[in-house]
């Protein structure tokens, strides 16, 4: 299979999305697969640290996935999740559905993307 990659800052390395149609949109496929879902977010776990920081003592409001740059809460994002708590998006980075109040060592500022006009997006990836 072929992978394609965006590399950013030098060293971080992205993979592109692959979708697939689910109802008529177009959706992540991580987002309809849990078993890719799982695999990507252990992925998340072991290179990033993803976590609860409140489990850590090391809570720190302003660097969780909610607010990262690259946690993705787009509308069509979240119809393929499925969720419309706010609790959940998809972490554009390790491509996986991640918790809002969770945290990784890859957290970047400037999110979420709520839409794909964002500058912040069209920039990051």
């Amino acid at each position: 299979m072929v992978s394609i990659t965006i590399t950013l800052n030098g060293d971080k390395e992205i993979p592109v999305d692959q979708y697939e149609e689910h109802e008529g949109a177009s959706c992540p496929v991580p987002t309809r697969d849990p078993d890719v879902n799982e695999e990507n977010k252990m992925t998340a776990i072991e290179d990033a640290d993803y976590r609860d920081p409140s489990e850590d003592g090391g809570f720190v409001e302003s660097e969780v996935c909610g607010n990262c740059g690259a946690y993705n809460q787009t509308e069509d994002v979240l119809a393929c999740i499925g969720d419309d708590s706010g609790d959940l998006g998809y972490c554009q980075y390790y491509k996986f559905v991640c918790e809002a109040l969770y945290t990784c060592n890859d957290w970047v500022k400037g999110g979420p993307i709520t839409s794909m006009a964002d500058k912040n997006y069209r920039e990051t990836f």
